[in-house]
């Protein structure tokens, strides 16, 4: 396979990857919008994030380190002889996404900091463990 191709593949591989595990662990959050509550809302949805206590920021963040971690993870199982290019790219396409929900729902401001940064340390993390753990 032609190495552009499959390093494409593999980062569109990863950001699927990163992405269904972000939305796995969102999904075991105890904290969910109240029964009724309309989604599409963006006032709404700002009110009832104020309320969130710091343990459901703390589930957010861990799924997007751990999603980033196995997207990273897979873009480089894939990609195969890079040097950690395809992970952090897998990272930088998860920042996009985390912005474009960040622009689109109201979060506090330390939040959207950290959650910014986490994306690159997660990728890297696990575009570093595949030299490690080829399978």
């Amino acid at each position: 396979m032609n190495p552009k191709f499959r390093a494409l593949f593999a980062v569109l591989l990863g950001i699927l990857a990163g992405g269904l595990v972000i939305t796995l662990v969102e999904m075991m959050s105890p904290h969910t919008p109240p029964a009724g509550m309309n989604v599409n809302d963006p006032a709404k949805l700002g009110e009832w994030i104020a309320t969130l206590p710091t343990s459901a920021f703390a589930i957010l963040l861990l799924a997007y380190f751990l999603g980033s971690a196995v997207g990273g993870w897979v873009a480089n199982q894939v990609a195969f002889k890079s040097h950690y290019r395809p992970a952090l790219i897998v990272g930088f396409g998860l920042f996009v996404a985390g912005v474009m929900n960040l622009i689109a729902i109201p979060h506090p401001l330390w939040f959207s900091i950290v959650s910014s940064l986490i994306y690159f340390v997660g990728a890297w993390i696990g575009g570093r463990v595949v030299g490690r753990l080829r399978i």
